[in-house]
Formats: C-alpha cells, structure tokens, sequence
C-alpha cells in the first residue's frame, strides 16, 4: 500500500508550480492586453471626433437666424 503511494507534496512543490502557470499566463497574455489597450484608446478617440462633428451638424441645424429690419 505505501509503495503505490506517490511522494508527498511540499508547500515549495504546490508554489513552484503555482508561479509557472501564473508566468506562463502573464506571458501569454501581454500582447493581447497592449492592443486591447491600443484598441480602446483609438476607440475613444474616434468617438470624442464623431461626437463632435455630429454636434457641430446638429447645431448649425437648429440655428436660429435672427433678421433685422431696419424702416
């Protein structure tokens, strides 16, 4: 019975193994986390732009013009 069981596992054993996975997912994941970033500044940019000239257009829309009449 104590043959087939495997050697006991230490606390250095589980945190060795646990900083591993944990690099190899911050490795992994670096790149898709600089362009998410990329993404969402380009995105808020172009909605800061498009946000403006639609309400630039909206006011020269409802402009009133005022005429004056001199007798």
């Amino acid at each position: 019975m104590n043959a087939a069981r495997r050697a006991d596992v230490t606390r250095e054993d589980l945190q060795e193994r646990l900083q591993q996975v944990a690099d190899a997912l911050n490795t992994a994941s670096a790149p898709a986390r600089r362009s998410g970033f990329r993404l969402g500044v380009i995105g808020g940019i172009v909605l800061v732009v498009l946000a403006f000239f639609l309400g630039k257009r909206r006011g020269r829309l409802s402009r009133t013009f005022v005429e004056l009449r001199r007798y």
